[in-house]
């Protein structure tokens, strides 16, 4: 799907474990929206950060270009007839328990499966530090996040699923406008996910995404090797900043 990516030696991989973390306002959300719409894969979306009209808005969006207020003003008002059509040739299931247990997560992935007689070929999870652990866990949570990790890791093999958590970043990098080193992800978690990327805000309308840890691939733990993206925040959508030749996407057959 995104081109400079694929040119980097980034890729997302099915029975593989990703973690995507930033600050505030570093676009986690969006840049996980984006890749489940547009990847064109069977997708499970576990939002526990954002609610239904926020998602459904910002899906909207990017599926049809159309502005977010105006697609905002479509949801609030139920006028969907015009691009039903298109929103429901998007694969994706959205479920939005605001604090989901491993059990609420596995009945998700497993209803799913019983639906649609297959498990879901990408499953988000937005974001991690929303999954509520058991007593022992939370009093913990370093350990606790550690835990969620390896089960994430296990989902994605029983599944074959690639699977994306979201995550936090330590304080000194919340401002999203420096690149963000391995060091940096919250809670120091990054032992589990075969693929860690990191993202800041170099610009209002760029995305600018470091590879800090690819275990099958190219990586710079200090977060200075980045490619940007190019955001539009009026549409929500993220592309590559330019076309680039030689490739089919990281979302193409060697990915799903």
């Amino acid at each position: 799907m995104f081109e400079s990516l694929e040119d980097a030696d980034t890729r997302l991989l099915r029975s593989q474990l990703t973690l995507i973390a930033g600050g505030p306002g570093s676009l986690k959300s969006t840049l996980a929206l984006n890749i489940a719409l547009k990847s064109g894969v069977n997708a499970l979306y576990l939002s526990a950060d954002s609610d239904a009209f926020t998602q459904a808005s910002r899906g909207m969006s990017v599926l049809t270009g159309s502005s977010l207020s105006a697609s905002g003003s479509s949801v609030r008002n139920n006028a969907l007839d015009a691009v039903r059509a298109e929103l429901a040739g998007a694969p994706i299931r959205f479920a939005y328990d605001p604090a989901p247990t491993l059990d609420v997560i596995e009945t998700q992935v497993e209803a799913y499966e019983e639906v649609y007689g297959a498990f879901p070929e990408l499953i988000v999870v937005d974001n991690v530090t929303n999954v509520r652990m058991d007593a022992g866990q939370e009093s913990d949570p370093s350990n606790g996040l550690e835990w969620l990790m390896d089960y994430l890791h296990g989902m994605a093999r029983h599944t074959e699923a690639c699977v994306i958590g979201l995550h936090h970043v330590t304080g000194s990098f919340n401002d999203s406008d420096r690149p963000i080193p391995l060091s940096g992800v919250k809670g120091q978690i990054g032992r589990v996910p075969e693929l860690i990327l990191t993202l800041h805000r170099p610009a209002p309308d760029i995305l600018a995404v470091s590879t800090v840890k690819h275990r099958g691939g190219k990586a710079d733990a200090s977060g200075m090797t980045f490619v940007e993206l190019e955001f539009d925040a009026d549409t929500m959508s993220i592309r590559d900043l330019a076309p680039t030749t030689g490739h089919g996407g990281p979302w193409n057959e060697a990915v799903f």
